[in-house]
């Protein structure tokens, strides 16, 4: 999507003194409007803040172009784009799909969503750096899923936990090379307890945590596609998932970095999809054992479906393993850049794929 109408004045027009106040200004902005949101209601019980002011907020506006839904709604500009449907929880952010904990609702003719979901979704995700990271990361540690009496999933190539040791092996020669400590939950075809493998993570200094999967859906072989994990925020519902008001306030290790484990979701998720051209399934929100015990950011990553005859042929392939173990170890390394140095990590559209712009259902 591209934005018609607004457009800031060429940069030769204006004074470096104006220049430097407007990059202050783009700075401040955002950060003041998460302060104190001014457009707030109470909509179903919930304090939400109008789109059109987080528009605003990031130099976007509504998109004049009419989408065949009325209730699928673009905003954009030169740096950010956002495209909701009203009645749910899907919004895709800067071309990536993503998932709110709750859904954008209409609130006398103009849409709504959460100020839960701006502050931990949507303003992280325009703005990686705005979120305070642990700081840089010294050791990756990686979770191949299943393992020993766990098969995991099975294509009609062979099972999820061969694949998935594969994989970090070889994404973990591909980070050594270019002098990134790693280790992993297991080395070999045996079985670590779900509670062992996130407890390793406190042996090792400054770690990130990043479990390995491959996706099933036998009552859907049509199902394909790349999606990651971060645990939900503090209150918040699972993806696919009604809120529930015990298990989604029950407190754990994961929940106190939930920012930094959406951030490195996020931009993981920007660069597999970017490198390997992969179906976006989005950044989603779970949790799942391994991430509720993770003192450190942590996520999990859904790399195709074994369940899916094309994918599963393609994970069967080596070059293919390969190839996604290099788009891995790029997106991990661009995290370590944002931990270490505030470094802008990558978008979809820096690798020239097209925005994701259709949307599915949960």
């Amino acid at each position: 999507m591209c934005s018609r109408g607004y457009r800031p004045m060429s940069l030769a027009m204006k004074s470096p003194h104006s220049l430097r106040i407007l990059a202050i200004v783009a700075v401040l902005i955002p950060w003041l409007l998460h302060a104190d949101w001014k457009a707030t209601k109470k909509i179903a019980e919930r304090e939400h803040v109008a789109l059109e002011e987080v528009a605003t907020a990031y130099a976007m506006q509504r998109a004049k172009e009419t989408r065949d839904n009325p209730l699928e709604i673009a905003y954009t500009g030169d740096d950010h784009q956002l495209l909701v449907k009203v009645g749910t929880r899907e919004a895709i952010i800067d071309g990536a799909r993503h998932w709110l904990s709750f859904p954008v609702q209409l609130h006398e003719g103009e849409p709504f969503v959460a100020t839960l979901d701006v502050k931990t979704t949507l303003a992280p995700a325009f703005d990686p750096t705005s979120v305070k990271l642990p700081g840089p990361v010294r050791t990756v540690v990686f979770d191949p899923g299943h393992g020993g009496y766990d098969k995991g999933g099975r294509s009609a190539y062979g099972y999820e936990k061969d694949y998935t040791l594969d994989l970090v092996n070889r994404t973990r020669r591909i980070l050594e090379k270019r002098e990134v400590k790693v280790v992993q939950s297991r080395l070999s075809d045996f079985f670590a307890t779900l509670a062992e493998r996130p407890a390793m993570t406190r042996n090792y200094e400054s770690p990130i945590f990043i479990s390995v999967h491959f996706n099933s859906a036998e009552w859907r072989p049509s199902a394909q596609g790349i999606e990651v994990y971060a645990i939900p925020p503090l209150g918040c519902p699972t993806t696919g998932k009604a809120p529930d008001a015990i298990l989604d306030r029950r407190e754990s290790e994961g929940a106190e970095v939930e920012p930094a484990s959406f951030v490195l979701a996020d931009t993981l998720h920007h660069t597999l999809l970017g490198r390997t051209g992969s179906f976006d399934r989005g950044v989603k929100r779970a949790r799942y054992a391994v991430l509720r015990h993770c003192e450190v950011p942590a996520v999990l990553v859904e790399c195709g479906f074994l369940t899916n005859p094309v994918e599963a042929r393609r994970i069967h392939d080596p070059e293919w393993r390969e190839k996604f173990a290099e788009a891995l170890a790029d997106g991990i390394e661009a995290y370590l850049d944002l931990a270490a140095s505030k470094k802008s990590p990558p978008r979809v559209a820096d690798f020239d794929r097209p925005a994701t712009d259709t949307f599915v259902t949960e």
